[in-house]
């Protein structure tokens, strides 16, 4: 009696792993390119943007943890090397969920990058072109917006639709100065990117609310409203407000079935209040607006074309105070996907014009991307 107790015991725990899986994922991305700047990398604004003729862009290591339908995690670490060549890594994120929680509701907790907009809570290596948006970069951070704190979801879905509400508190991630290393050398030339003292990293609150609406299984609509607040680094308590509205549409000619032509269409806006103070003594308020549109079609089987208008404009600009110059950029790509030894792996080919304030630089991107495992936990 005593010994099947005892297996009884030994059970429960086996019984449990049973239901927890662990899944690694592995992301590499290598690219090279050639401009009419002086160096490619003197367009970067963003920390995984290409920064060099030819760059590891992103390895990228992560582990997924899902036990039974209530508990999952994330982890991932990305190594990359700098403008000057030397190999870096840093944590993106390492979170845990609680899922199907009473009530619609979802909570996770750690260090997570927002539900902001269309590509914030994507990594480099889901992006559909070889740069991220300009907006996300300026607005959001060189390495995203990242809140180290917690985050609550409330879900509510029908056949047809589903809204999700989002809410998170907690410290913004710091940002490790890949832009000052890249504005230090090549800042002369084409002026100053964006004032990193303009971004979030104190107290951050943000709140995204998302609608979807799919009246059959061809097509899919996605609304998003976003809000953020929080003290920027201008110091004695001295916040940045962001707001923006996106929007999504999809069309697949199979539906939820595999394979079949699609296209997609989207736009994002965005609107950010400053208040700063400069090393004069002097302070005020800035604004800045953003504004992306994106057509994407994947015309025939492993083969997709992207197209990307982006613009960046200052509203009631300081002298005393730069967050950014304006700046317009169209990208042109064209991917392929192919399956090499079990990777799901791709190459990209794009052009992008960039028009300046000081003029404008054309330049041309190849990429080759490698993905390995499953679905990262979101």
């Amino acid at each position: 009696m005593k010994i099947f107790s005892l297996l009884g015991l030994v059970s429960l725990p086996i019984a449990a792993l049973a239901e927890t899986t662990l899944d690694p994922t592995l992301h590499m991305s290598v690219v090279g390119g050639i401009s009419s700047a002086d160096n490619p990398g003197d367009l970067a604004l963003h920390a995984h943007d290409p920064n060099d003729d030819l760059a590891l862009q992103g390895f990228d290591v992560g582990l997924n943890l899902r036990h039974d339908d209530w508990l999952a995690a994330f982890v991932n670490i990305n190594a990359f090397t700098t403008p000057d060549g030397e190999l870096d890594a840093e944590w993106e994120e390492a979170f845990a969920k609680l899922q199907n929680l009473p009530g619609g509701f979802e909570l996770r907790a750690g260090r997570f990058q927002n539900r902001f907009g269309l590509e914030n809570h994507l990594h480099q290596h889901s992006w559909n072109f070889v740069n991220a948006n300009l907006s996300t970069a300026q607005f959001l951070g060189e390495e995203a917006l990242i809140t180290e704190g917690l985050e609550l979801t409330w879900l509510r879905k029908s056949d047809y639709t589903l809204f999700a509400l989002t809410g998170s508190l907690g410290k913004a991630a710091e940002h490790h100065g890949h832009g000052d290393e890249h504005g230090d050398e090549h800042g002369d030339e084409h002026g100053e990117h964006g004032s990193e003292e303009a971004l979030f990293n104190e107290e951050l609150a943000t709140v995204r609310a998302l609608f979807s609406f799919h009246p059959n299984d061809f097509h899919h609509h996605r609304f998003g409203l976003n809000g953020a607040w929080g003290q920027n680094g201008y110091g004695n308590s001295r916040n940045t407000s962001l707001y923006s509205a996106d929007y999504l549409y999809q069309w697949r000619q199979n539906g939820l079935e595999a394979d079949g032509r699609e296209f997609s269409t989207g736009l994002e806006v965005f609107l950010r209040d400053v208040e700063w103070a400069n090393d004069d003594g002097l302070s005020g308020e800035s604004s800045q607006s953003g504004f992306m549109v994106f057509g994407r079609y994947r015309f025939a089987d492993q083969w997709i074309a992207d197209l990307r208008y982006e613009e960046l404009q200052g509203r009631e600009p300081a002298e005393e105070v730069t967050l950014g110059e304006d700046r317009e950029r169209l990208s042109i790509a064209l991917t392929r996907e192919f399956e090499l030894s079990g990777w799901n792996s791709h190459a990209r080919l794009q052009y992008s014009h960039d028009q300046l304030e000081e003029g404008s630089e054309d330049t041309v991107w190849l990429q080759f991307g490698f993905d390995f495992g499953d679905g990262e936990v979101r």
